[in-house]
């Protein structure tokens, strides 16, 4: 049986992704060592399902129809470096969103509502709206890693609108993560049809 490794987020702009990638620029220039995401790959994990068949793909699809059909489009500002587990030993350097973050989280909620609904795998772990720049190389250069995120701590992109989310396939390859959208769905598609 074929798995299809498989996630739900929403992504970004073409013009988000390239201010995210000039921030990333500015990190590599300041002494940060990481493995940088792709910017054609950033976006907001909503719920990461692992591994499934094609039909719980399917069902993912359904589930997240059901759960965004009556979310209203809404905005959120990218901005506010940060790092997993934390700033002092930063495996994962993140930027996050300084507004509009409750929003996402409620669509998060309904994502994983959505899924547990139709008894798919979906995260556990509580939602920190967050876009993944990059993880470290070596854990010995973490102090020039420390410093150049916490010099660009307030890195601001800009507002994003978030009107869609997108059931991904990620596949994983040498050169990093390819990703294949599954289904994109549009925010508030079911009050639009009735006309709210």
């Amino acid at each position: 049986m074929t798995l299809y490794r498989t996630f739900i987020a929403v992504e970004l702009s073409d013009e988000s992704r390239r201010m995210v990638a000039e921030v990333q620029e500015r990190l590599r220039l300041a002494g940060a060592t990481l493995r940088w995401v792709k910017p054609e790959n950033l976006h907001y994990t909503l719920s990461f399902l692992g591994e499934i068949p094609a039909a719980q793909v399917a069902r993912a699809v359904v589930a997240t129809r059901s759960a965004v059909s009556r979310t209203l489009p809404f905005s959120a500002l990218i901005g506010g470096l940060g790092a997993f587990p934390s700033l002092e030993r930063p495996q994962v350097v993140w930027i996050g969103c300084t507004e509009g973050s409750e929003a996402l989280g409620r669509l998060a909620g309904d994502v994983k509502a959505a899924l547990d609904r139709e008894r798919l795998p979906s995260d556990s772990k509580p939602f920190r709206p967050h876009l993944t720049l990059g993880r470290a190389k070596d854990n010995r250069q973490w102090g020039d890693l420390v410093r150049a995120v916490r010099a660009h701590r307030d890195a601001a992109i800009g507002r994003e609108w978030v009107r869609a989310v997108t059931v991904m396939e990620s596949r994983l390859t040498p050169d990093g993560p390819v990703y294949t959208p599954r289904e994109k769905v549009q925010l508030g598609y079911e009050l639009k049809s009735t006309g709210i």
